[in-house]
């Protein structure tokens, strides 16, 4: 009766036998199961599988790592490096999950949503706009 609404929506696969030597750049969501020599570039979400080999760099709205990444990863919201991934590179994104068994080798920093940095910009300058006129109000 209450079933999860959540919905796979992978729009590409590279299979265990495909190997890209080149940059990817893909709309929707990639699920990577074998190997690819160069960066990659996604507005969804980059799954790489258990044995997968990634030698650049991701850019991408989340990932879940499982293999091997050689590169830095820049995702906007989350990160998930699974029990079996290898990540030598620095990672950047707003949420950090590392699993137990995972190796990471590299640089860690947690970065806010852009939108809620917009928001966290806006209310500071208010504040201080709002500060500014007691101070002035005061004086």
């Amino acid at each position: 009766m209450f079933q999860s609404k959540k919905t796979n929506n992978i729009s590409s696969i590279l299979g265990p036998e495909v190997e890209i030597k080149g940059d990817v750049k893909v709309t929707g969501d990639l699920l990577i199961y074998g190997t690819v020599h160069g960066d990659i570039l996604s507005k969804g979400s980059i799954n790489s599988a258990k044995g997968s080999l990634i030698k650049g760099n991701i850019l991408a709205k989340n990932a879940t790592i499982s293999g091997t990444v050689e590169g830095d990863l820049i995702i906007q919201s989350k990160v998930i490096l699974g029990a079996n991934s290898y990540l030598t590179g620095n990672l950047k994104a707003a949420i950090i999950t590392i699993e137990e068994g995972a190796k990471f080798d590299g640089m860690c920093s947690m970065v806010q949503n852009e939108n809620k940095k917009a928001e966290t910009t806006r209310s500071q300058k208010t504040t201080s706009s709002n500060s500014l006129n007691t101070a002035n109000e005061q004086a």
